[in-house]
């Protein structure tokens, strides 16, 4: 009965074998059939990871055909035109017109309604009035090792990331922020000014009081349900900005472990992040806690070390004259001090922003999904904007001792995708930044305004809530509903001078002219560099327009490449194109483009080389797969 058994086994696995080349065609037709079913629909489902796999392996397919296609055509010009031998060829042509018609439908789709028009801020323009140790001071610190350039899966993964350099990172910015070169008294004066400000006295931390730290795990969501474990590589907090301030805190401050809370009122917190803060180092062969007696607080305390949010008495009331309120966690509640971590990112919702103040979207207990409509309506200019309740209130902004910007990886379009910024000093790699600050509305207009120099284009109308913050309106915010409306500036707001270097505190007023004092710090790290902006790595391009992002470089029919030169003051004298180190073109002018319009197949490797001072060389390619 055993070796019948295997026999037919062996038989079985033997005609598959057989069948491998029919395998493949079914199930290159099985995923255009799935991809075509999936995303027509519902074009949203495109960013889907299962879609991104569908869209490699129909890739791969229509590759294959567009070789057989490539000899069939030159077989039909010698044939007779028979219906035998146009059927082959209308088949193919079926094929990637449909595979393409689906993508490109499902690209524009999801970028329906999220255009905007471009506009230029104002430069040197600040409103408001500046607060802080050092008023309106942000902080921008900038190491290009704190991340691997070439990830490794995912992005929280700890092979990416380094922590000794976010460690020292951090260091830095707290030291800046307060003007001192030891972080000891620097966190002490941090202390002291807020303590000053509220009433308490010119005093430092004193033991016991509570620290709650806000953390951005929006994303947290769809991903980490049952399993809290993320499989994907969308944009949450980073445990290891997290993990650098608790070491801050309780290794520098005296800050014991339990008077701390991170939280976030309205997500789940995953195992990836939780244990890369909990432990040492996660995963390791001997695990050792490092912050065990810390509080973890999220949506529903349904994993080990985490607690369920718990809602206390205190409300929040918004200013969009429904009667929309919230109830605040007893975590916040409780806590003396507040530290807020937003992330360097884009929202899709009309173009905007996700910073300090949409941050604490998660510092209530209820749903979120009711407020979007208020959201919305605040990207107009003068109207009354969420984050500016937020800010204002007496136990959110008002409690607020200190706001850290985690620019690790910074998301370009929407509020989950990392990107690469291409603009000096960054050169085609992650941000690398953290930001800190005292002042909300100074923060977020810098954060603001690397997203804008980058070309993210968040729309004007999205920097609405800082000057509602900068300058409020009289008799519109009361957000505990007590009858005493916010009257006074939260900070200022200002736009940099982006002709002037980013490392230059001149970029923004400074004190002397009542705006941001903007200190910089990374210069030693920057070299000048030419980047390819078009193509740009991992899209797809269809007749030069970028679709959707892939895991490579693939352009169907002409494109127009693109670049741009960082970090050099000298003229450049010429730029050369080079496809598979083979001269095609050269430009002595601005904008140095070129149109690729040969007919080319397959993996080819773009090269341009820019010369300046004499003979000097800035060099950079991509490698493509390119059809038609």
């Amino acid at each position: 009965m055993e070796s019948q058994h295997h026999r037919h086994k062996k038989s079985f696995f033997s005609k598959m074998d057989q069948l491998k080349g029919i395998w493949f065609h079914i199930i290159g037709v099985a995923c255009i059939i799935w991809f075509l079913v999936r995303v027509v629909p519902a074009p949203h489902r495109v960013r889907y990871p299962c879609q991104q796999m569908s869209i490699t392996v129909v890739l791969g397919y229509i590759a294959f055909w567009a070789a057989l296609f490539h000899g069939l055509s030159v077989w039909v010009r010698r044939a007779r035109w028979k219906t035998s031998a146009i059927i082959p060829v209308l088949s193919v042509i079926f094929i990637v017109i449909f595979s393409v018609t689906g993508m490109v439908f499902a690209g524009n789709y999801f970028n329906d309604g999220n255009t905007a028009e471009q506009w230029d801020p104002i430069p040197k323009d600040p409103i408001g009035t500046p607060p802080g140790v050092n008023p309106g001071r942000v902080v921008w610190v900038w190491n290009p090792d704190a991340t691997e350039s070439d990830l490794n899966g995912y992005w929280w993964r700890n092979e990416n990331n380094n922590q000794e350099v976010t460690d020292q990172m951090f260091s830095t910015g707290i030291q800046k922020l307060a003007g001192l070169n030891n972080s000891y008294n620097a966190w002490n004066i941090i202390f002291k000014y807020f303590n000053d400000v509220h009433g308490y006295g010119e005093i430092g931390y004193q033991n016991g009081e509570k620290i709650a730290i806000k953390v951005n795990l929006n994303n947290c969501w769809d991903w980490c349900v049952d399993s809290y474990i993320k499989k994907d590589n969308q944009r949450d907090a980073s445990p290891f900005v997290v993990k650098a301030l608790l070491r801050q805190l309780i290794n520098v401050v005296g800050v014991d472990q339990e008077d701390i809370t991170i939280y976030d009122a309205s997500r789940k917190m995953g195992n990836w992040f939780y244990r890369r803060v909990y432990y040492e180092t996660f995963p390791a062969i001997l695990l050792m806690p490092e912050f065990p007696d810390v509080n973890y607080v999220d949506s529903t305390g349904g994993a080990l070390g985490r607690q369920k949010v718990e809602g206390s008495t205190e409300k929040i009331y918004f200013a969009d004259d429904t009667g929309l309120y919230k109830t605040l966690p007893t975590c916040v509640v409780d806590a003396k001090y507040i530290i807020n971590i937003p992330i360097l990112k884009r929202h899709p919702i009309n173009n905007g922003v996700t910073l300090s103040g949409k941050n604490m979207f998660g510092t209530w207990i209820e749903s979120v999904s009711d407020i979007h409509t208020y959201h919305e309506a605040a990207h107009t200019l003068g109207n009354p904007a969420p984050q500016v309740d937020l800010l204002s209130h007496e136990h959110i902004g008002g409690k607020t001792l200190l706001y850290i910007g985690d620019g690790m990886y910074a998301t370009k379009e929407d509020h989950r995708t990392i990107a690469k910024f291409q603009m000096y000093p960054f050169n085609n790699d992650w941000t690398n930044s953290l930001f800190f600050s005292q002042d909300p509305v100074a923060i977020d207009s810098v954060m603001y305004d690397f997203l804008h120099a980058e070309g993210t284009n968040p729309c004007e109308g999205s920097q609405n809530y800082m000057h509602q913050a900068a300058e409020p309106p009289s008799g519109v915010y009361d957000p505990e509903d007590d009858g005493v409306y916010l009257s006074e500036s939260l900070g200022v707001h200002e736009h940099g001078d982006t002709t002037v270097d980013i490392f230059l505190s001149e970029r923004y007023s400074g004190p002397s002219g009542n705006g941001i004092d903007f200190i910089a710090s990374g210069e030693e790290h920057a070299y000048p560099a030419i980047i390819i902006t078009k193509p740009m790595e991992k899209y797809l391009y269809i007749s030069g327009k970028e679709i959707i992002s892939l895991p490579l470089t693939v352009i169907i029919g002409k494109i127009g490449v693109e670049l741009r030169i960082n970090g050099i003051s000298e003229d450049v004298e010429k730029v050369e194109f080079y496809i598979d180190n083979e001269s095609q073109y050269t430009d002595f002018e601005e904008p140095y483009t070129w149109l690729w319009d040969k007919s080319n197949f397959f993996r080819h490797t773009l090269k341009v080389i820019a010369y300046y001072n004499d003979g000097e060389q800035l060099i950079d390619d991509v490698i493509v797969w390119k059809f038609f």
